[in-house]
């Protein structure tokens, strides 16, 4: 289930980025459907249909700090933050998270080829089809060997830019994020989150009424 990989980065990135990424290469000719790496990103974690795990986040806004902790809820390709308390100062970083769709659905939602491919990582340029997107694109940096997001990229319309790094463990037989280091930057602005996520219960009951709340 690879929605699983995508919960990280929404939460993860509070704060922070930067990333030049490369011009994108074989746009026209790109295929999803016949790439090696793309389909190991849809083949993992399949038989994950849901889990819960608890989410600490320490981040740095320009000269202040603050600290949030919660529950991740994951089912199907959704995901849902519940924290505990949020101070002021955190509210915008909460509610202007940065999100990346489920690799099912990229084709259908971006425009989307390959920037730079290597021996050991693929980086994959997403531009959004909405045009009343905030987000200029996305480049997603994947090892070939495993599938496995390294990196979000995002560069808005506002000029800003948002780098998220992953790291994963193996959680009953599951590759899941257990880390992020996530920095943003923009006019105005710079900051750096450090997320960890815990407590992992897989294929659990979650109820439908989690991902209705605001």
């Amino acid at each position: 289930m690879s929605h699983s990989l995508l919960s990280f980065r929404r939460t993860s990135a509070f704060c922070a980025a930067m990333l030049a990424a490369a011009g994108p290469v074989f746009a026209a000719t790109y295929q999803p459907s016949t790439d090696p790496v793309f389909k190991k990103m849809l083949a993992l974690n399949r038989d994950l249909d849901s889990y819960t795990a608890h989410i600490d986040v320490k981040t740095r806004v320009n000269i202040l700090t603050f600290s949030l902790h919660g529950t991740l809820y994951a089912k199907g390709e959704r995901t849902k933050v519940q924290f505990d308390n949020v101070p002021g100062i955190a509210k915008s970083s909460v509610e202007n998270q940065p999100s990346v769709s489920a690799p099912s659905t990229w084709p259908a939602d971006y425009e989307m080829s390959i920037a730079v491919r290597d021996a050991t990582t693929t980086i994959y340029h997403l531009v959004p089809r909405a045009a009343d997107s905030s987000v200029t694109s996305v480049d997603v940096t994947v090892a070939n060997a495993s599938g496995l997001v390294q990196r979000y990229l995002w560069t808005n319309v506002n000029g800003s830019t948002i780098a998220s790094d992953q790291t994963y463990a193996s959680i009953e037989g599951h590759e899941l994020p257990v880390a992020s280091a996530t920095e943003v930057r923009g006019k105005g602005i710079n900051s750096k989150s450090q997320t960890t996520f815990s407590d992992y219960q897989l294929n659990v009951a979650v109820p439908d009424s989690i991902f209705a709340q605001k």
